[in-house]
């Protein structure tokens, strides 16, 4: 599935879980601040 995302473009307000099991999104997790996203693959 292409994402068609460029350099510059915004990164979606996903929703995911907290560590207490609540729901949150980006947004909300980064308070208009900037915030840096890192996706690893593969077991730890």
């Amino acid at each position: 599935m292409a994402l068609n995302r460029h350099v510059g473009d915004r990164f979606p307000d996903l929703t995911m879980v907290d560590d207490r099991g609540q729901a949150r999104t980006i947004g909300e997790v980064a308070d208009g601040q900037p915030l840096f996203l890192a996706f690893f693959r593969g077991p730890w």
